[in-house]
């Protein structure tokens, strides 16, 4: 009798090994593709001046080459809100008034037009990796171990006449 539990029990583990390495594979999240979702959800909570070209259409510019600019691009067209997304490259040249929401990482060029992006007090959110730059950043991007969360600049938002929702500041790790 107890071989026949021994058999049923090495069985059971048997048969279920693959589901159990399945389940945990399922459970790793694309990290790219996690932080596009926060970044797709901090646009919802942002109110940008008005007079913007299009009041309807949210420019999200990144470098589209990085991990992040490939998942950020796969929600080009989707609607945050009432604004569907438009997904570009990130300004070349200085000319940086067509983008409401700039995404800059580790692999971001400091480009001229990306420094003056930086140093503008253009009404665009700049969304930036914790490494990337130390000043200019409305929100940061941060990874503490296993998990991702985001500091908000409330004097860099102000400075650039955005208004972020009190329930994105309740979320946040560190608002300064």
């Amino acid at each position: 009798m107890d071989r026949v539990r021994i058999r049923t029990i090495a069985a059971c583990f048997v048969f279920a090994a693959p589901l159990v390495a399945q389940t945990s594979v399922d459970a790793q999240v694309d990290l790219s593709a996690l932080e596009a979702a926060y970044i797709f959800n901090f646009a919802q909570f942002t109110d940008w001046p008005s007079g913007r070209p299009a009041e309807n259409m949210l420019s999200v510019c990144v470098d589209q080459d990085s991990p992040l600019g490939v998942a950020l691009a796969k929600l080009d067209g989707k609607h945050a809100g009432k604004q569907m997304w438009r997904v570009r490259p990130l300004p070349r040249t200085e000319k940086t008034a067509d983008c409401q929401l700039a995404v800059l990482t580790a692999s971001t060029a400091l480009n001229s037009a990306v420094k003056a992006l930086l140093a503008s007090d253009a009404p665009v959110v700049i969304v930036s990796d914790a490494d990337t730059t130390e000043q200019g950043w409305v929100i940061r991007l941060v990874r503490e171990g296993d998990h991702l969360k985001f500091d908000i600049s409330v004097s860099e938002a102000s400075r650039r006449r955005i208004t972020l929702s009190s329930k994105l500041m309740r979320l946040a790790r560190t608002v300064l």
